[in-house]
């Protein structure tokens, strides 16, 4: 039962996040009273406390976690970093990411404070469409605009465990040209992709409900064995968050195969993330003995306001459309995210 929600790519670190309160309500065949520790009832008792597939974690530090991780998954996916595109560019994309020590998560997944998901199709505009060139110092065929959004509902039934929920993004972006590109090898081998800066809004919301029928255990003391049955567990997360990135970017494409990119930016998050976690079951022995267990915790949090980030990637440059990786890492957290996706280019 320590696993009572393990949601691997959602939130593996609440696997172990509740502290369960224990009612005797019949003490049956085993004498004593139940707040006497040496009786067999309350030996008994403190072995269903002390049980260690119980879990016994405060859930307070994931709040900040999971919406951290909500609004850095987003990171990447509304911008165009490795093209510079003619008149419109069309990009759906999938992106995941985690808060947690990196040299802890690969030997314990639960020690991650939160895992975010988002996803977004991005259309870009080259503003040369327009029908004036220039207005003061902007140059418009060096300005691209964009518009992101996705939302995806879940609703799955695995092995007793129902899942409901809904996962939504919306951004507007833009990307300016500040250094245009340049031909190192004729003919495009080689070409490095100047300077851009990229700036915009993005909203980011996940919001989650889980109920897991959980499966008996068995409690022993004094060589009487008590079994825990009729259990499950809900857990619920509504996270929201609203982010104002700045970044620069270049790429350098070799040949006609390959594109690699990467930059840095600066986040401005504002947010919020309420998590709810409860679980009951009923206890019970041959012999009478009877008890509930039961456990209700929650936290609010939000993210961090300000945060720097660096992040890099590669495309493939295949016929008729451009498949790419990028990774993100946050710089002075332990922030990590990563997306992939298709784009198509006009």
């Amino acid at each position: 039962m320590k696993n009572l929600i393990y949601l691997a790519l959602l939130m593996p670190c609440l696997g172990n996040a509740l502290e369960f309160n224990v009612n005797v309500t019949n003490c049956g065949g085993l004498t004593g009273s139940a707040n006497d520790p040496n009786s067999e009832c309350g030996q008994m008792k403190s072995a269903i406390e002390n049980f260690e597939d119980l879990p016994d974690v405060s859930i307070d530090k994931y709040a900040d976690g999971v919406a951290d991780a909500n609004a850095f998954a987003l990171k990447g996916q509304s911008s165009d970093y490795a093209d510079n595109f003619s008149y419109i560019t069309v990009k759906p994309s999938f992106g995941l990411a985690i808060k947690g020590d990196p040299a802890l998560l690969s030997e314990d997944p639960e020690s991650a404070e939160g895992i975010g998901l988002g996803g977004a199709l991005s259309v870009g505009l080259n503003m040369k469409l327009l029908p004036v060139s220039k207005i003061g110092p902007i140059d418009f065929k060096k300005l691209d605009l964009f518009a992101s959004f996705m939302s995806y509902s879940l609703n799955q039934d695995v092995d007793g465990t129902e899942i409901d929920g809904q996962i939504g993004s919306f951004g507007l972006f833009a990307r300016y040209r500040l250094i245009d590109s340049v031909d190192i090898v004729p003919g495009y081998l080689v070409e490095w992709g100047g300077l851009h800066l990229h700036t915009g809004i993005q909203r980011s919301s996940m919001n989650i409900d889980v109920n897991q029928k959980l499966d008996k255990e068995t409690v022993t003391s004094g060589g009487i064995n008590a079994e825990f049955q009729n259990g499950f567990a809900r857990f619920g997360l509504e996270t929201e968050n609203t982010s104002i990135p700045v970044e620069v970017s270049t790429y350098m494409r070799l040949g006609y195969v390959f594109t690699l990119y990467g930059g840095a930016g600066f986040d401005y998050t504002l947010g919020s993330s309420d998590i709810t976690f409860e679980a009951d079951g009923d206890i019970t022995e041959g012999s009478g003995f009877a008890a509930t267990v039961d456990a209700s915790e929650s936290a609010d949090g939000g993210p961090e306001a300000t945060s720097f980030r660096s992040f890099a990637g590669l495309q493939f440059n295949v016929p008729f459309a451009r498949l790419f990786a990028q990774v993100n890492a946050g710089i002075g957290n332990d922030l990590y995210g990563a997306n992939f996706g298709a784009k198509f280019s006009w």
